[in-house]
């Protein structure tokens, strides 16, 4: 059996589909690889701006705790308890205590100007009429 010309030129432009094919799927994992380096020297680059804005981060809050600390040791606070004791009470939207009604009446009438005797509660005795 003998190759022809039309046979032999047959298996030349097949090896030279399988060879462009074959070139085709290395550029494309060469390109490929080109890209991954890329995005990680973008990644890298990124890494490293972050870290130096945590350090900037991680000193300005250093500087601040410290500041802080300062500021409280100078501070000195002073609190002061008082204990309020009542023994009835004066006034309430119920009145049940007589003498508060009067302190009430007679702070009313003192504001007005009135008369404060003879009001409710009003402890001064009453004196006499003048005989005629």
């Amino acid at each position: 059996m003998t190759i022809g010309l039309p046979q032999l030129a047959l298996a030349g432009a097949l090896a030279a589909c399988v060879a462009g094919i074959g070139g085709y799927f290395q550029g494309v994992s060469v390109g490929a690889a080109q890209e991954q380096a890329a995005q990680k020297r973008a990644n890298d680059a990124a890494e490293a701006e972050r870290k130096k804005l945590q350090a900037r981060i991680d000193a300005s809050s250093e500087r601040f705790a410290e500041n802080e600390f300062a500021r409280q040791g100078a501070v000195r606070e002073i609190r002061h308890e008082s204990q309020k004791v009542i023994e009835r009470p004066v006034y309430r939207n119920l009145c049940v205590d007589a003498d508060g009604v009067g302190l009430l009446d007679r702070a009313a009438a003192t504001a007005n100007s009135d008369d404060i005797w003879g009001l409710a509660g009003d402890t001064r005795p009453i004196a006499e009429r003048p005989e005629d």
